[in-house]
């Protein structure tokens, strides 16, 4: 089977390295596997370290661009002339109406999407929403099955018009294994970390505003934001110097494995406004981190209140600090949190399930 990826961004993010993950399974598994995408970022260079052979698309990026995106179209569509896949695997809301619509002119056989979180749950002015449900439906439509990484996903679009029969809900999953553990941590002072990139649907902002309420009732703490990058990057810095919280706050630019760190930390903590199922706290639950999270998304298929970790509406601050002050002060809480958030990922999130079902799409 030859099977093309098609994802708008080659940074490194959720989406990227669900693809990264299918694209190395089914290789291993004998199938002919090409990712095509734009720009030149941490997924290709990971791809390439595969030996899994990419395509650049010129011009492709994620804001839209009337005058780029008839270049883009035109490439996408010789791309799948020429290579002539069995299937193409369309990811993220751009690529995946674009793709989905080429693929149908191109006589694709197979075209799956996934939907990594539907981009109407971001926050929007009512016409963008209303635009937005229009497109992803669109896109439902055009696809032959629609993958669905949390049963919220699903739930948001399954009575939409002659979508019966295109949806299926697959996990996302991660490799189930034994994590080194950190010697040098300290009881009595507390890492709190976050990893995403610095975008408003990620809530950084209140995350910050949260550890300036959390800052007045413990001091025994640290929170740190992992990242690649992104476009808040300054106004969060200058948020972090206006509110005087350079002690309590830092956030690390860096092209490093985040997941490899997180065994350093004791507290994972995820202010999103918007999600699809992250992978981060798959990863944070494995490393046995007890979470604070928004109630967004798939989040709370992964979090369980009270039992693997707090969940509290997105931008609530207040919240937000009473459920990290919670789990600063009390050392049983956090232990018995992170026992259930491992406990919670090796049952329900193991990879191997991940690319079963998402084979058996594939051959339906």
């Amino acid at each position: 089977m030859k099977i093309l990826y098609l994802i708008t961004k080659s940074n490194w993010g959720g989406a990227q390295k669900y693809v990264f993950d299918m694209a190395s399974a089914t290789k291993n598994e004998g199938d002919d596997v090409i990712v095509a995408f734009g720009g030149n970022g941490a997924l290709s260079e990971r791809l390439k370290n595969e030996n899994i052979k990419t395509i650049e698309i010129s011009f492709l990026e994620r804001d839209v661009n009337l005058s780029k995106e008839f270049k883009v179209f035109s490439n996408i569509y010789k791309i799948l002339k020429k290579e002539k896949p069995d299937v193409i695997h369309v990811n993220s809301s751009k690529i995946g109406g674009l793709g989905a619509f080429i693929g149908r002119l191109a006589g694709i056989k197979k075209i799956i999407y996934t939907a990594h979180g539907f981009p109407f749950r971001e926050e929007r002015p009512l016409w963008q929403v209303v635009l937005i449900k229009i497109l992803s439906w669109v896109t439902i439509i055009l696809s032959h099955k629609t993958i669905c990484v949390s049963q919220k996903d699903f739930d948001d679009v399954k009575n939409w018009p002659f979508v019966n029969g295109k949806l299926e809900v697959v996990h996302n999953g991660i490799e189930i294994k034994d994590l080194p553990v950190s010697e040098n941590k300290d009881k009595n002072f507390i890492n709190i970390v976050s990893i995403g990139e610095l975008h408003k649907n990620k809530g950084f902002e209140y995350g910050i505003r949260s550890i300036n309420l959390l800052k007045d009732k413990v001091q025994n703490f640290k929170y740190t934001i992992l990242s690649f990058g992104g476009e808040e990057e300054n106004y969060l810095r200058s948020l972090i110097k206006e509110l005087n919280l350079e002690n309590f706050v830092e956030i690390k630019i860096n092209r490093e494995n985040h997941a490899e760190m997180l065994k350093d930390f004791d507290i994972y903590f995820m202010p999103s406004i918007k999600e699809g199922l992250p992978y981060v706290l798959l990863e944070a639950g494995l490393d046995s981190l007890p979470i604070v999270a928004s109630d967004t998304g798939g989040i709370k298929e992964i979090v369980e209140n009270n039992k693997n970790g707090f969940l509290f509406l997105p931008k609530d601050i207040n919240a937000f600090s009473m459920g990290l002050e919670r789990l600063i002060i009390d050392e049983n809480l956090r232990i018995n949190f992170g026992k259930s958030s491992k406990e919670k990922i090796e049952k329900d999130f193991d990879v191997k399930d991940m690319f079963r079902n998402t084979k058996n799409v594939y051959i339906y």
